[in-house]
C-alpha cells in the first residue's frame, strides 16, 4: 500500500451538501481500503488592528471567532475527525491554508468552489501541491 495521503479539508464557505459528500465519499468501501488522513483548517481574516477600539467591532470580531470554531467542530464531528487535527488560524486563506498544507506535506485540498479558485489564483498552488478536480473517492488511488 503507498504512503498515507493527507488531505486538507477547508471549512471556510463549506455547504452541509459538501460536507455530507465528504462524508459519503470517505466512508465508502472504495475508500476504506484507501489509507487517507483528513484534516480540517478554517481561516479568520484578519482586521487591522485599528477596528479593536471600535466596541462593537470587538464583539464582532469574537462572534465571527465563536461561529469559525463551532463551524470547525460539527464538521470535525460529521467527519469524524480528531481535534488536533482541526485548525484554526487566522491571517489570508490563500497563505494560510497553502503554509499548512505544505507544513502537514498534504496530497490533496479539499474546499468548496469559491475556496478552490482564491486558492489556484496563488503561483505557489502549482508548484507545491498537485490539484484535481476529484468526484470519485477512487481517484485518489491515482496519486
Amino acid at each position: 500500500m503507498d504512503k498515507r495521503k493527507q488531505v486538507l479539508i477547508v471549512t471556510n464557505a463549506i455547504t452541509d451538501q459538501e460536507v455530507m459528500h465528504i462524508r459519503q465519499a470517505f466512508s465508502a468501501e472504495e475508500a476504506q481500503k484507501i489509507d487517507v488522513k483528513l484534516n480540517l483548517v478554517h481561516v479568520i481574516p484578519r482586521l487591522p488592528t485599528c477596528y479593536f477600539s471600535i466596541p462593537s467591532m470587538g464583539v464582532l470580531i469574537e462572534k465571527y471567532y465563536d461561529e469559525a470554531k463551532q463551524t470547525l467542530l460539527q464538521v470535525g464531528k460529521l467527519l469524524n475527525i480528531a481535534k488536533k487535527d482541526q485548525w484554526l488560524i487566522s491571517g489570508k486563506i490563500r497563505t494560510e491554508v497553502l503554509r499548512l498544507a505544505n507544513k502537514l506535506n498534504s496530497s490533496f485540498i479539499l474546499a468548496s468552489a469559491n475556496e478552490i479558485q482564491e486558492l489556484q489564483r496563488s503561483l505557489f498552488f502549482k508548484n507545491i501541491h498537485q490539484y484535481a478536480l476529484i468526484k470519485n473517492i477512487n481517484q485518489l488511488k491515482r496519486f
